[in-house]
């Protein structure tokens, strides 16, 4: 799919006024139809037309950029305000338009990414998993053949406020999952009001880590408003890379990850489970904060006593890969330049997850302490199981509670329509160009309603890192409606 370039004067003055490229694309198509011309896909139209009112938010100059750099095609990014005025409170957002090539006349899908922490920035991925650009350690930008706009636009949104550029002027921070996607939902449609040619697709709202607990609120919240006959973000499917859905779940299968690859023996195990029991205790008591404390260090003690590995989320790894990437990432986006080019002013960007500096505090984690062990309640996963197609999927090399057996006993443990249907598949050998990729099952391939489990071989926590090939081939079979397992 090719686009029309971007024109416009760009005199618009602020980022909350929307209405008037709508009106535009209206009347554009009104034009084009009392002309007799063919417009089965309008999104190059509105590209074209609709550039005035997204001039301001065009990525121009981005710093790095080599000349003759594989992606060219258009890039937005900026703030969309969330909250009322006098909350001074906006998300940042990052749009990279489609690469697809795929000849048909069908929307073309967007992704919306979302990284956890909680308070990790979603650049995280777009620039070092899953975008199209690629930042590397030495600060370069590379091109990124496996990017995931090759199967549509791909949004990276810094959620929530606090969060990489993502900011609150007025300690308006969210305070629960339901704070965060009350929050997100606006910002998601105040940008696709931004740009209109966004207006049809179908939209996957993809991420991983703590997103597993963003994903299905902000999904669920979608899927309310839907039930309300408000249907302007038009959700097709979510997708959750090693995502943490019930905490104490996740955290209790830690110590037989490490064990069933040799890493600590039986007594170690048993010795973590009893920790893990205490734990259990003080959460069914209803002391979150003291819960997540407890069966963090039990975490944070199998690895300092008895594995003593530099980096939780890949056992193969030499060094704390986070550090690096964070340490990369702070430099080239406090750039005055790449402020510039990115729309965002003289705001700072910072994870404000426990890997940025620690001078500029964690207001995001410290808010959401209390969501910190609550779990996806059943019904909500239930509802978006038998509504949306789901995918689950699992670096097999992650050795955090963010580890492939947690995200299996969650399945296992919960029950849906299909449920049935999915526990009676076998495990199938997953295989990119032929080579064995992964394993998994899937049910009800590409119809509403469909679950699937992906292993990735060969992956730790940041599969678009790890497996690039792999982790493309398998979010465009999934979005395709294809069978993971052909």
């Amino acid at each position: 799919m090719s686009y029309a370039p971007i024109g416009g004067s760009g005199n618009l003055p602020s980022h909350r006024r929307y209405a008037k490229a709508a009106i535009l694309t209206f009347l554009f198509g009104a034009i084009l139809f009392s002309l007799g011309l063919s417009t089965t896909n309008t999104e190059e139209a509105t590209l074209s037309l609709a550039g005035s009112t997204q001039h301001e938010h065009t990525v121009n100059d981005l710093p790095g950029q080599p000349s003759g750099f594989g992606y060219s095609l258009p890039m937005f990014a900026g703030f969309v305000d969330v909250g009322p005025a006098s909350a001074a409170s906006a998300l940042f957002y990052w749009l990279f338009t489609s690469e697809s090539t795929a000849e048909n006349t069908a929307p073309t899908p967007l992704t919306i990414w979302l990284n956890g922490g909680p308070g990790a920035s979603s650049l995280t991925g777009a620039l070092l998993e899953n975008g199209p650009i690629r930042l590397n350690d030495d600060g370069a930008l590379t091109y990124n053949k496996y990017g995931w706009t090759n199967v549509g636009h791909f949004v990276a949104i810094d959620n929530p406020v606090g969060a990489g550029f993502s900011y609150t002027d007025t300690d308006s921070y969210v305070n629960n999952l339901g704070e965060m996607a009350e929050q997100l939902y606006e910002g998601i449609v105040n940008l696709l009001e931004l740009h209109p040619f966004l207006a049809d697709s179908p939209i996957f709202v993809a991420g991983e880590s703590y997103a597993g607990k963003y994903i299905p609120a902000i999904s669920h919240y979608i899927y309310e408003k839907h039930k309300e006959g408000d249907e302007r973000v038009n959700l097709s499917g979510i997708a959750i890379g090693n995502g943490q859905l019930k905490p104490f779940t996740a955290y209790a299968s830690t110590p037989d990850y490490l064990h069933n690859i040799g890493f600590i023996d039986e007594a170690q195990q048993q010795w973590a489970h009893g920790e893990l029991a205490k734990c259990k205790e003080i959460l069914d008591r209803g002391e979150m904060v003291e819960a997540f404390a407890a069966c963090q260090k039990v975490e944070d003690d199998l690895y300092a006593k008895y594995v003593h590995l530099p980096f939780i989320y890949d056992v193969r790894a030499k060094s704390d890969v986070f550090t690096t990437l964070t340490r990369v990432m702070t430099d080239y986006l406090n750039k005055d330049e790449v402020r510039k080019a990115l729309n965002v002013g003289e705001r700072p960007w910072r994870q404000s997850d426990g890997q940025g500096p620690s001078s500029v505090g964690k207001p995001v984690p410290e808010h959401l302490k209390p969501d910190e062990m609550l779990d996806i309640p059943d019904q909500v996963l239930r509802n978006l199981f038998e509504n949306f197609r789901v995918l689950l999927y699992s670096g097999q090399t992650d050795g955090s509670s963010c580890n492939f057996i947690g995200t299996k006993r969650t399945l296992e443990g919960l029950e849906w329509e299909g449920k049935e249907t999915f526990a009676a598949e076998s495990q199938k050998v997953w295989r990119v160009d032929g080579d064995v990729a992964g394993y998994g099952k899937t049910s009800a391939a590409g119809e509403a309603g469909e679950v699937s489990f992906l292993l990735i071989a060969n992956s730790g926590h940041l599969v678009p890192t790890d497996q690039p090939l792999n982790s493309l081939n398998m979010f465009s079979r999934f979005v395709g409606g294809g069978d993971l397992f052909e």
